[in-house]
């Protein structure tokens, strides 16, 4: 499907070049509007994939200010135009996260590759956040624990310390597994085991065991992960998804 684009440029001639220049790039210029109001009013039927914005427009609103309303209504990604580089103003635009502020007369190849990019980390960062919404209300976790660096954990989800109650930098690797300092001593056998088998066949792994919170509480893990391995078919890392099924 076509992007869809909705263009806010207060001067005409630009408006139209403008509009003309995306269409030919491929796009659906779905509006194109002088005044932000009206852009205010349409925006929800219209729904957009981007804003092309003016900072100046028509109108009691500017361009900043148009974007605020119209976040109240929509999440969609803005790319600012201005004639001018102001650091007040741009400070200003910040406050709506924009993913780019473009100076006029826009370069039409830079103009493209900045609507597909912004598009593209939208739609990136949603799939990323839903992801952590999800895992959230399932009292889930991921994370990546490196072999070529110590053991060390170079990812895990903001889930961790609300499930845990330590922060990473508190946990101290012990033995193949990242959590093992909090394994209760009766699963720690089974699960390192397993761990290590999975490692040397090269297969995903699945556990069910205990860990002893930072509060003193107990709670069932589970876990699903495989080891990943680079040309040399040594280890690099293990990616792993867990569960707490404590409630």
């Amino acid at each position: 499907m076509s992007k869809r684009i909705l263009v806010v440029e207060d001067e005409e001639i630009l408006r139209v070049g403008t509009t003309l220049h995306l269409k030919s790039f491929g796009y659906d210029v779905v509006g194109n509007f002088q005044r932000g109001e009206d852009a205010i009013e349409h925006v929800t039927e219209l729904k957009p994939d981007l804003l092309l914005m003016d900072i100046k427009l028509s109108g009691k609103l500017n361009g900043i200010e148009t974007v605020k309303q119209i976040q109240k209504k929509i999440d969609v990604p803005v790319v600012y135009l201005s004639a001018y580089s102001n650091d007040e103003l741009i400070e200003e635009a910040r406050s709506t996260n924009p993913f780019r502020y473009l100076i006029k007369p826009l370069d039409e190849m830079d103009l493209k590759y900045t609507i597909d990019t912004a598009i593209e980390s939208f739609i990136r960062d949603k799939l990323y956040n839903t992801k952590d919404e999800v895992l959230a209300n399932l009292n889930g976790m991921t994370y990546r624990q490196n072999f070529e660096k110590n053991l060390s954990v170079t990812f895990f989800s903001d889930t961790f310390e609300k499930i845990t109650g330590f922060t990473i930098d508190e946990i101290k690797s012990n033995g193949s597994h990242f959590l093992g300092s909090l394994i209760v001593n009766e699963d720690y056998e089974s699960v390192i085991n397993i761990l290590n088998g999975s490692i040397e066949s090269n297969k995903s792994f699945k556990l069910d065991y205990r860990i002893t919170t930072k509060d003193g509480d107990v709670k069932q893990f589970y876990e699903m992960g495989k080891p990943v391995f680079g040309d040399n078919n040594e280890i690099i890392y293990i990616d792993g998804i867990i569960f707490d099924l404590s409630n």
